[in-house]
């Protein structure tokens, strides 16, 4: 792989999971995150290019690879078909994801296969081996009943947002107001996304409420110190958009949860998964536990 290849992967990995890769390679990553991040969820046949998997394992030379699924059962979301692929970068072991020796046995074989859909592009979900598993009846009972579960948690969350004044709550609106003034500058608006930090956790349920804002921010950057353990940048810079992508950053800070990836702004389904899944945060940090 040239080096303008190698800087592209290297930028892909910031943007689908920004500075934030050590924190999906903990020992057990939490099953509730996996779905909630998938907004798809397949059982199906994989169709996996071993030769060019083992060709990349050999040379050193790593790319993504279109591994295609030949869906039996879908688990969660609506795929566009009944056959469908997702990309694989052939050296995603190095970040903790699925390795190459978990992938090729599967060739022909059934799997469940957690995905992300970034840019129209369908992804493994998540830096975790868990994101592609073969496929078992207990497993696709446990996936059915956590989406199931999550789906109450969003409606819980809206609720209970709906009947409640929440902590910070005038203070999250007036900042997210001067987010969108014509008249915020750029110093002002630096201010203002610090600002919304500087509110602490106790703020984190108010924010969620009113991250479903499409409203483009007048001033789209955001620059941080980093906040996760053993960070070596001096600064972080991002470049959010809209007002839900500069909250989900805030909220990045404030739980030191990654849970979204529009950090420099996404695609309306993109901004749609983020929203949903930091309003099942909320309920399963903030809230009661569904019944399930």
């Amino acid at each position: 792989m040239n080096r303008i290849s190698n800087i592209f992967v290297l930028l892909t990995l910031i943007f689908l999971w920004p500075g934030v890769v050590q924190a999906e390679t903990k020992k057990e990553y939490p099953f509730w995150q996996l779905v909630a991040k998938s907004v798809l969820i397949v059982e199906g046949t994989l169709d996996v290019p071993v030769a060019a998997i083992q060709k990349a394992g050999q040379s050193g030379d790593h790319e993504y690879l279109q591994v295609k699924v030949a869906v039996s059962k879908t688990l969660k979301g609506k795929p566009e078909s009944q056959e469908l692929s997702f990309r694989y970068y052939t050296d995603t072991e190095q970040y903790g994801g699925v390795s190459r020796k978990k992938i090729i046995p599967l060739n022909g074989k059934s799997a469940i296969v957690f995905l992300q859909n970034v840019r129209e592009k369908y992804y493994l979900a998540a830096y975790v081996p868990t994101t592609l598993q073969s496929a078992t009846a207990m497993l696709a009972d446990r996936v059915q009943k956590e989406a199931v579960a999550q789906e109450k948690l969003i409606e819980e969350s809206d609720r209970y947002a709906t009947g409640h004044v929440l902590p910070k709550e005038t203070e999250v609106q007036s900042l997210v107001e001067l987010m969108v003034d014509k008249q915020t500058d750029p110093g002002t608006a630096q201010a203002v996304y610090e600002a919304v930090i500087a509110l602490g956790k106790e703020a984190v349920p108010t924010i969620i409420k009113y991250m479903d804002d499409r409203r483009k921010l007048n001033i789209p950057k955001i620059t941080l110190k980093p906040w996760w353990p053993d960070a070596h940048e001096g600064l972080v810079h991002y470049g959010p958009e809209m007002v839900t992508d500069v909250l989900s950053v805030a909220l990045m800070a404030l739980t030191n949860e990654d849970l979204s990836a529009i950090y420099n702004g996404g695609t309306e389904l993109e901004r749609q998964q983020a929203v949903r899944i930091w309003k099942i945060y909320e309920r399963r940090t903030y809230g009661k536990p569904v019944t399930r």
